[in-house]
């Protein structure tokens, strides 16, 4: 397991600011297997990425989404960031 928390605390950060943290907890918990189905489609569009900033976000996306522990990782920190700003 990739440590991404740096990244992943931006995007909790982002999901808090435009509402969707509690609908994105939704989406990730609930995906179940289909999370490393999206995680393989995602690895397909990557060689489009020009930018260093856009393919590190994106390969932490798509690590995150077919590891379990990583995804539960995220999903308490984005918990947990829901509670500190909310």
């Amino acid at each position: 397991m990739e440590n991404h928390h740096h990244i992943w605390l931006k995007w909790a950060k982002m999901l808090h600011l435009w509402g969707v943290d509690r609908l994105s907890y939704l989406i990730l918990s609930e995906l179940g297997s289909l999370n490393v189905f999206l995680a393989q489609a995602l690895y397909l569009f990557q060689p489009l990425l020009a930018a260093d900033q856009a393919s590190e976000n994106y390969h932490a996306l798509c690590a995150m989404l077919e590891d379990d522990q990583s995804r539960e990782a995220f999903l308490v920190l984005l918990n947990e960031q829901g509670r500190i700003s909310g």
